[in-house]
């Protein structure tokens, strides 16, 4: 694979993960290829050593170079000459194990790039935070929405133009039907992941499509939530993990806001949606469209602002929402973005990543307190402990007697 060089070097990429039977692989795969400035040279790909050594030959890579464990990978790696081994690791396995493979990636000496989410749980998040910290190595985490050019247009518009103005309200929207049955006991391995909670983490929904809603609101708006008030809970029977979610939040600086996302949601594969209503306007974007936004004033007039890049010839396909084309392109642009991090960081062995560009570290321990919080939030107390009185009953009282 050839690259546009930078700094006289093509990044080299190992993956753990993403192997034959997972989806995101493939969208990974062509994303570090389209970037042009990273070629993909080593990997342990599946749970098992003959899954991963399928993979690597599926992919063409030479045997010496899959690995059965990502452990191997790692102590492997580590000993090759400098311009042969990897430059950095991508995390594509299932939630549970972002955790202990970034935190073995750190002690070989490899910076990471992960897929959502950071960890699985607040102390994880704390630990590798600071095993960062003290490694002088590069991290980012993969959030595909900051590469679509129509959302970093929003956040110019928003935050430098303050094209609404102040901003009151945040509602953004992640509805998915491929849930909606238990596909979990039919063989469907993506859905079998994610419905357990060794693999997953302690969230399901909320921590696959939630944490999207929570990330780009943050992100586009600079705002931070401060509270939740949520109802989350496993709506398909049989099923542990949570697959529909409905968030209330507040902001600092006093706007309030609805992240609704759902596993359940019959039929649909829209994909994210969020509007951020001001006091002088509202500005709103869908994946279904991803290359427009739509800004309305506050007389209700609507304007249409493109990004530019013709959205002709796209089609759905392995994605499960929006359009392959589309969403590789973003995804590509978060590559593209830690390759100039990671090369400006190791000169400096310190940076600031480009805030357009990709999740920080920072940004990923921010979603998991996010997680937790909502958690906490839906938890049943202990005893003695009184319920939390956040429902109030909707009940018609008797009708008196004449």
């Amino acid at each position: 694979m050839t690259g546009v060089k930078i700094m006289n070097k093509t990044l080299r990429v190992g993956i753990v993960g993403g192997g034959n039977d997972s989806f995101i692989g493939d969208i990974h795969r062509a994303a570090i290829e389209q970037c042009g400035r990273m070629e993909l040279v080593c990997g342990a790909f599946g749970s098992t050593r003959q899954s991963s050594f399928e993979t690597g030959k599926r992919l063409k890579l030479p045997t010496r170079r899959s690995y059965g464990t990502y452990r191997d990978m790692f102590r492997r790696e580590a000993t090759l000459p400098e311009g042969e081994r990897m430059d950095f690791v991508s995390i594509l396995a299932p939630n549970a194990m972002h955790y202990p493979v970034a935190m073995s990636s750190i002690d070989a000496g490899f910076s990471v790039f992960s897929e959502k989410p950071f960890t699985c749980n607040l102390d994880e998040g704390l630990n590798l935070t600071r095993k960062q910290q003290a490694s002088g190595l590069a991290y980012g985490i993969a959030m595909v929405y900051q590469g679509y050019p129509a959302l970093q247009m929003a956040r110019q518009l928003l935050l430098e133009e303050k094209t609404i103005g102040t901003i009151r309200k945040i509602v953004s929207r992640f509805p998915l039907g491929w849930m909606a049955q238990r596909l979990e006991t039919a063989g469907n391995k993506q859905a079998g992941w994610r419905a357990d909670p060794r693999r997953c983490g302690p969230a399901g929904c909320l921590a696959d499509l939630g944490i999207h809603c929570f990330y780009l609101a943050e992100w586009l708006s600079g705002l931070a939530v401060s509270e939740v008030c949520a109802d989350l809970r496993p709506t398909v029977a049989g099923r542990i993990l949570d697959d529909d979610c409905s968030v209330l939040v507040r902001f600092t600086g006093g706007a309030r806001g609805a992240f609704l996302a759902s596993q359940i949601a019959t039929g649909r594969r829209d994909g994210l949606s969020i509007e951020l209503m001001g006091d002088r306007g509202a500005l709103a974007w869908s994946q279904r469209e991803p290359h427009r936004l739509v800004v309305r004033d506050i007389d209700g007039a609507e304007r249409i602002l493109t990004d530019g890049i013709a959205a002709t010839g796209e089609r759905p396909g392995p994605c499960p929402f929006g359009s392959d084309a589309a969403y590789i392109a973003a995804l590509s642009a978060t590559y593209a973005a830690f390759a100039d991090y990671y090369e400006s960081y190791q000169a400096k062995k310190s940076a600031a990543p480009d805030a357009r560009g990709f999740m920080t570290i920072a940004d990923g321990l921010r979603a998991v307190v996010f997680v937790d919080a909502v958690l906490k939030n839906c938890a049943v107390p202990e005893e003695p402990a009184p319920p939390p009185a956040k429902w109030t009953p909707v009940v018609v009282p008797p009708i008196p007697e004449l």
